[in-house]
């Protein structure tokens, strides 16, 4: 899965150019709302880093800068960015100490962003919240085909959602299967019966509600 597929294009993201003010960037900040927002420069193609509205702050405040002192100085985080490319996993290592990662395309240009928001949609999509269903919560001694021998065990439903916890661990594992909400009770029933027949432990399950995004 690349990051190209979860990413807000840059027609939808607001940042500021590097020769503004400090001024202009905390006026720009204030009205959109933002706490942070990337800079770019080169006419909107090049990413150079992120300006903070706290530190637009601090300049005034304990620094005493002025409002037409250049926010280059105050520009952060020059290395917060993640190629089209790349896979989105590697984002869950990179984005957790930033409000948001840029995006960059083969060129080295500027394509958009990559927001905490993406990496939940994509959560919930795992979980099956997408479209609603039956989320179990299976438990498996780690062994070599433990995947394929839950698949097979449920081949005649639809699997909306499959994802595996506890990756590393020798001995236990975690797997979260969202099922159909169109299966009936009798077939989740007969469901558990042959998971735990096979040495699957079904630990809890959920039913979930179709997510509707606002």
């Amino acid at each position: 899965m690349k990051v190209r597929y979860h990413f807000v294009k840059k027609k939808d993201v607001k940042y500021c150019d590097s020769q503004f003010t400090v001024k202009q960037a905390y006026d720009f900040l204030n009205t959109t709302g933002y706490r942070s927002v990337p800079v770019l420069e080169n006419d909107g193609t090049k990413f150079i880093g992120l300006i903070y509205k706290v530190h637009l702050l601090e300049h005034y405040f304990e620094n005493k800068g002025q409002d037409n002192d250049s926010i280059k100085p105050l520009i952060t985080n020059h290395d917060a960015f993640i190629y089209e490319n790349d896979s989105f996993f590697k984002t869950f290592i990179s984005i957790r100490r930033l409000p948001f990662l840029a995006v960059l395309n083969d060129k080295q240009e500027f394509s958009g962003i990559i927001t905490h928001a993406n990496v939940m949609d994509v959560l919930e999509d795992s979980f099956g919240m997408r479209t609603g269903g039956y989320v179990l919560t299976i438990g498996t001694k780690e062994h070599k085909g433990a995947l394929k021998d839950l698949v097979t065990a449920v081949k005649d439903v639809n699997i909306e959602g499959l994802l595996t916890l506890d990756n590393g661990d020798k001995y236990l594992r975690r797997i979260i299967l969202n099922i159909s909400s169109d299966v009936t009770e009798s077939k989740l029933a007969q469901i558990v019966e042959k998971l735990e027949s096979r040495e699957f432990r079904v630990a809890a399950i959920e039913k979930i509600d179709h997510l509707v995004k606002e």
